[in-house]
Order: structure tokens, then sequence, then C-alpha cells
């Protein structure tokens, strides 16, 4: 339930009073007396000035610096060692005299929902949402320039600018995807094939009549070679006639021996007329050879279909040669042509087709656009409008994601009147009006704007709640990255999508398969995932690093994500997981030789397996992070302690001091030094010393694996020292030691960066001070059971920020989206 602006109000203003003595009088002595020596107005290290942060007005505008400075000194990173460091009480004191006061400038003295900002669809989006709303698997967006990134995801509204070339490329890709969804039947391939007799080929006795009619002797074979273009039914068509007064019966059969057709043809005659019979088949694209002969007894027997002595068309090499030869030339008439002695005269075969257009031709997604079709009488097209609308109204509701008006709709019918009276098929132009509509920036962009009626007053500000229809759109496509289904979407126009049935259209859409959007958006961006595909390593060290093993490294990862979602397991599952997945080649480069003979060499075969017995835990121990993490040729403790307390604790280190070297670049007294005796080098230096003094130690706990992931117990001549201590004593000796303090000692911190990436990715926005109190609370709301991955998204979706946006437009709009 949200609170009214004015009831909040008076609650709020008892808070900061009590906030700010408490801050004044504990809070910030501490702060002045550890920080200030170093971060002051003359002597700012790290660019970090604190001596002006003594009041709750300008702890407000430097909230978000503030926050990182709390995250430091509550991890024990600040101050550095060299320093006078507060004792574990006194720390503790500052901490929470520090987080309060950031509590109640972000929750208590402004709070805020947050903006909005309209957004286009990112690469992703696009292609899933074109997906979804054909039917039909489509990438366009491929080749669209690269999303840029904003707060660590491609969905961030601030960063999705529309260029120029941008334009260009979804102009392009409405083209392509209108015509690959959309077939006009008139333009499939077809083909009217004719062999004329002096193009068949022969093997036995044949003569050759005055009107060059092709006569056979009952055991003359004569055949014809065709190429269709496509899968379908074609038609078959045989001109010719008995040789002799009699009327006698020809077969046709394929290359198998297959009786195809046979037919009872009376005189040929002397004056060139012919008889004809046709019969239709089915045939795949390709080359087809169909064979004639004249019936004999057991061909008079035979069922259509039935194998006929295949061997009676089991040509050897040499007939076949001399049959292509004898074709090259052309026929001559016989003279004297004594017609009895033959059985068969053949005019010509023909193929021609398909005759209608067959199944599979048209694309599924044809018949859920086109809900009617105009009628076609002679050259014009009759019932245009009509049947245009029946189809693009439904196509444009769920493009635009909306219910659309009549109005709307008409400027679409438009376009496919206009195209059939210039002499277009109606075909043709719905697949215009479906270009346009995938051009139209209520399919390119998530538009939120307040409903028609909607007012602005004193006690809601400028503060609007989404129309249940944004809602759907918003849950969307932060758990698909695509459009509202049917069903999400019908929910919204009823207006029902609220309390328990929201929670139940949350719970059935993380169980869909299209909510692996999680791990492929979200996750593969969180946790940095994305850089492996343009990671290369050392392959002459490290032969066994493969596109494919690099390729299974990252489905890895985000199989275990996806699992760890659809099953509701606590957040730190991610961490100290007993189990993995992974194909052959994974298994084999993880030594886990039992699941190895187990799984076939099919890339894409995928096993859950257990790793209870190994060092590996979670996906700090994942080749994917261990690589990803490392240079091309060696581990990097730095990179490695680095990405979990970006990704982990949520606490990013700030950026090295100027002029401090890379490691490479740093000379030691000692050539045989060990990795982690070189890095002594950039802790000894005092502006290094805080960031290392934990980052390196976070590191040194993955030292056991290589920079490809794969376990370990030497470093060249040096043994591997995969132990360390983290501030407060909090000692480890390998992946497996460290991820269990991390669970054990970071749990909540780990569910609060998880909530934080879920919040900012669902909202597609850097968050805001204002956030912070929001995710406070859905982490203490879902610690109870122990922070569990749907509880969490749940309460996102649920959230205020989610639900609400600030509005800074007129008090008054204009909509044509309903409530």
């Amino acid at each position: 339930m949200f609170l009214p602006a004015s009831a909040m109000a008076n609650e709020s203003e008892s808070n900061l009073i009590a906030t700010s003595e408490s801050w004044e009088k504990q809070g910030w002595p501490l702060l002045e007396r550890f920080c200030l020596d170093c971060h002051n107005e003359d002597i700012a290290e790290g660019e970090l000035d604190l001596s002006s942060y003594s009041s709750l007005e300008v702890m407000e505008g430097g909230a978000g610096t503030m926050q990182r400075v709390l995250e430091m000194i509550r991890f024990g990173a600040m101050p550095p060692e060299d320093a006078e460091v507060p004792t574990d009480e006194e720390r503790k004191l500052l901490s929470d005299s520090l987080d309060q006061t950031l509590y109640a400038v972000s929750c208590d003295l402004r709070p805020r929902p947050g903006r909005v900002t309209a957004r286009r669809l990112n690469r992703a989006e696009y292609n899933r949402t074109v997906s979804d709303l054909f039917g039909m698997k489509l990438t366009p967006a491929d080749s669209f320039p690269s999303d840029e990134v904003g707060a660590g995801f491609d969905n961030n509204s601030d960063v999705l600018s529309l260029s120029p070339l941008q334009i260009e490329k979804y102009i392009s890709a409405a083209e392509e995807v209108a015509a690959t969804v959309l077939v006009d039947p008139g333009t499939l391939p077809r083909v009217e094939l004719i062999r004329p007799s002096d193009q068949l080929l022969t093997v036995g006795p044949i003569g050759v009549g005055s009107f060059n009619g092709l006569f056979i002797k009952p055991e003359t074979i004569a055949w014809a070679e065709y190429e269709v273009p496509t899968d379908g039914r074609y038609r078959i068509r045989f001109y010719g006639g008995s040789a002799t007064k009699d009327a006698r019966t020809v077969a046709v059969f394929d290359k198998s021996g297959k009786l195809l057709q046979r037919a009872e043809l009376e005189y040929f005659g002397g004056g060139g007329s012919s008889k004809r019979f046709d019969f239709e088949i089915d045939l795949v694209k390709g080359k087809h050879q169909f064979f004639v002969r004249a019936a004999d007894e057991s061909d008079q027997k035979a069922e259509v279909g039935e194998s006929v002595r295949p061997e009676r068309i089991a040509l050897s090499d040499d007939q076949l040669a001399d049959a292509i030869e004898r074709s090259k030339h052309p026929l001559k008439r016989t003279r004297k042509l004594d017609a009895d002695a033959f059985a068969l005269v053949i005019r010509n075969l023909q193929l021609s087709g398909p005759v209608r257009t067959p199944e599979g031709a048209l694309p599924p997604s044809q018949y859920r656009i086109l809900r009617k079709t105009a009628k076609k009488r002679g050259d014009k097209w009759k019932d245009v409008a009509p049947a245009a609308e029946q189809c693009m109204k439904p196509l444009m509701r769920l493009a635009f994601r909306r219910p659309v008006t009549d109005d709307e709709v008409q400027p679409y019918v438009n376009l496919v009147v206009e195209a059939t009276d210039r002499g277009e098929s109606y075909y043709r132009g719905v697949q215009i009006a479906v270009t346009a509509v995938l051009m139209s920036p209520h399919f390119l962009f998530r538009i939120e704007v307040p409903p028609s009626d909607w007012v602005a007053d004193e006690e809601s500000g400028n503060e609007v709640p989404l129309t249940q229809l944004q809602l759907a759109s918003r849950m969307s496509y932060f758990l698909w990255s695509s459009m509202p289904d049917e069903e999400l979407l019908k929910l919204a126009e009823q207006g029902r999508l609220e309390g328990t049935t929201l929670k139940h259209q949350i719970n059935r859409m993380l169980r869909h398969e299209k909510a692996d959007a999680l791990s492929t958006q979200f996750a593969s961006q969180w946790l940095g995932l994305r850089n492996l595909t343009s990671h290369e390593a050392d392959t002459d060290r490290f032969p066994a690093f493969t596109p494919s093993l690099k390729s299974a490294m990252l489905r890895e990862t985000q199989m275990l994500f996806s699992q760890l979602v659809k099953d509701n397991r606590p957040v730190g599952d991610l961490l100290t997981a007993d189990y993995t997945f992974v194909n052959q080649e994974l298994a084999k480069h993880y030594e886990l030789n039992e699941a190895a003979n187990e799984l076939s060499s099919a890339a894409d075969h995928f096993q859950k397996v257990s790793i209870k017995n190994t060092p590996r835990r979670g996906v700090l121990s994942h080749a994917s992070v261990l690589t990803l993490t490392s240079n091309p040729g060696r581990t990097s403790p730095v990179k490695r302690g680095k990405w979990i307390l970006e990704n982990v604790l949520g606490t990013p280190p700030p950026d090295p001091p100027a002029g401090v070297p890379e490691l490479d670049e740093t000379k030691t007294a000692d050539a045989d030094a060990t990795l982690r005796e070189q890095l002594e080098l950039h802790r000894a230096d005092a502006s290094c010393a805080a960031c290392h003094r934990v980052m390196d130690q976070l590191g040194f706990g993955l030292e056991q694996f290589d920079a490809i992931g794969q376990l370990r117990t030497m470093d060249g001549k040096h043994k591997v020292d995969s132990s360390g201590e983290l501030p407060g004593g909090r000692l480890f000796d390998g992946a497996s030691e460290l991820t269990t303090v991390l669970g054990a000692t970071e749990s909540k911190a780990f569910a609060t960066n998880v909530t934080k990436q879920l919040m900012a990715f669902s909202l597609g926005r850097g968050l805001s001070p204002q956030d912070r109190c929001v995710i406070d609370a859905i982490v203490q709301s879902t610690s109870s059971n122990d922070y569990r991955f749907q509880d969490i998204i749940t309460e996102v979706i649920l959230s205020r920020p989610f639900q609400f946006y600030e509005w800074n437009g007129p008090s008054t709009v204009q909509s044509t989206e309903g409530k």
C-alpha cells in the first residue's frame, strides 16, 4: 500500500530532526576524526573532499558519494592501515550513523519514485519483440549498431539515442521483416518445364515419326530430368499415345522404380495428334527423374506407389553415357517406320508447379497477419479496406502494446488501398502497412505518459501511477525483454493486473521459457559475461581455449542463473551452489570425468552435475568469470578481486591513482618473485594500499584456477597459494572457503547488490539516492526467507519506483491510451 504524500510528510519531518541531531553528535565527529586528514579541502585524495558533510542539506546533494564512502568504511577498505584506524565498535557506530543519515536524506527529505524517459527498443528487445509479434525467430537487429551502456545495462533510456544510422537500420529492418513474415503467393517460384521428344533420354530401340514423335518399343525406357525450385505439389503431363491401333498403357516411374501413375492411351494416329494424361505428385526441392515405358503385365497389376522391379530402370554407366551422347544430336526421322513394331509414341513430357501454394511455403506469421484477404476479380482487388482493417487492427494492438482506435488504424488501411489502386497486390499492400507499423514510434519506443484523465493535484504532486497497460509493458520488458503476451495484455485491458492476479502473472512469467532473458540480458550484463565474447587467451599457453569452450563457459553461468530464478533459490546460491551445468567439452575442462563419459559430444547437450567433491562452488569458480577476469597469459588477482567487489559486494573500488603503473610494467627486485610478492609493490604505495588490501586478498582466493579456469597446483615453478584474509580477521584458503566466508558474512551485501542491479535493469535508468530506501525495504522484507530471487523480483515490480514515475510535463495530457 502506498501512503499519500501528506501522510508521509509529517512522519518524515520528525525523522529528519532526530537523524540530523544524531549525525551531528555521533557520526560527523567520527568521520571528521578518521577521514578528513586525507579528504579535506586542501588534501582531497581520490578527488574526494568530505569536509562539508556535517549537515543533512549537504548530505542530500552528495548522497551518491557518501553511499560509496559508507561501503568502503563498512567493508574495512577505509581508512587505510597507515592512518588512524577505528576500532570495530567505532567503525560500526560510524557506519550505522552514516547509513541512517543517508536513508533519511534519500527517503524522508524528498521521497520521489524517479523520472521516466521515452526509450527505444534496444537490439535484444527489438529482436525478441518482432519474433514474438509474428511468431517466428527473427534477428534483424543483429545488424544494428551496438547499443550504448548506461548504469551497467544497454536498456538505459539515457543512452539509447537515435542516430541517422539507427533510423536507416530501422527502415531496412522493417522492410526485411515485412517481406519475411508475409509472402505474396504470386511471387513464389514456379516452373513450366517441357521436355519435347528430342530432349528425352532413352535406352533401347526407338524410332522417329514424321511429326517428331518418339516411338519406343516395349523394352525401351525414356526419361527426363527436372529441377524444382521449392517443395510442393507438381503436375506431370504426358503427351502421346499408342503406336498401334490397339490401346496401350503407359507407366511412369521415379528413380527408385516406384510406380507413380499409369494410363491407357488411344491410337496416336498418323496426323500427329496426341492424347494427354496428367497426375500430381509431391516433390521436394531439387533434381528429379521420371521414367516412361509401356506397361507390362506386372505394371498392370501393381498398385500406384508400389515399387515395381526397380532393376527395370537400373541403368549402367555405359547406357547412361550412350543416352546422353545421343541426346546431343537432333533426332532423324526413321524411314519406312513400322509403327506396329513399337508400343508407344511420345510427343513431350511436362512438369509444372507448384500447382497450389505448398504447405510450409508460406511463413507461419502469414496466417497471424492475414485475418482477412481481399478478393481478386480479374486485375482488380475488391473490398480491400474492410479486409485490411481486420488485419491491421489486431496486429497494431500487439505491436503498440495497447488497444488502438479506428482513427489510428485508418492511415495503415489507406496504405493497403493505395497499393492495390496502383496495381500492386493486396499482399504487397499489407507488407507496406506492416513496414509502417514497425517504423511507428509506438512500436519502436516505450512511451509512458499520464492517461488523458490525469490531472496534477497538490496531494500527488507530479507523481503518476502507471496505467495497467504501461505496467504490463514494464513487466514484460523486465522479465522477457519483449512485448506482453496475449494473457498479460488482456488482463491489463480489463484492469485486472493488480493484487493476487498481478503476483500470479509475475510467477507465471518467471516460469515461462521467455524468462531466459533474465540470464541472457540481465545476468550477462550484470556479471560482465558479455566481455567474454571478445576475450582472447594466449592459445600457445592455453590450447584448450577454443571458441566452442568459450561458448560453453558462457552458457554454464546463464543456465545456473536461470535455474536459481526458476526454483526461487536464495541469491547466495549463486556464490555457493554445489552443482553446475556442463557439456562434454566443459566437463573435460573441469576434470569431471564421469559426467564427460555420460554426455554426448553435441555442443548443446548440457547436464546438471554435482561439484560437491571439487574445489568449485558457484559462479566464482565458473570458467566464464575466471577467464574474463584474467589476462591473456596469466591470472589477475587484482581483476578477480575487483570483480568480486563490484559484482558480489556492490562496492566497486575507485579508479587507480594517476601514474601508477600496471603490474607488467613494475620492475621487481627479484625476477623470480611470485605474483603475490609482485603485488606487494602496489600495496606499498599508500594511495593503492586501501583498495588492494581487500581486492588482492579476494583475488588470491581464486589462484588455484588458471587463466581459463582450469584447476592447478603450480604457477610456473611456484606453488599456488590461495589463502587470504579479509577485514575483521576472516581467513580462508581456496575458492570453496572464500565463497563460504562471503556467503556467511556478506549475504545481505550481496542481496542488496542483486536488488540494486535488478532495480536498475527493470527501470531502464540509473538509480538515484531516493531509490535506496526502496532497495533497503526490499532487502529487509526478503531477509526472513533468505533473499530468494523470485521474492526480490516480485518486490521490485510491486515497488513505488516501478509502479510510479515523476511527470514533468503539462498538468493535463492528451493520450490515445486507455487507463
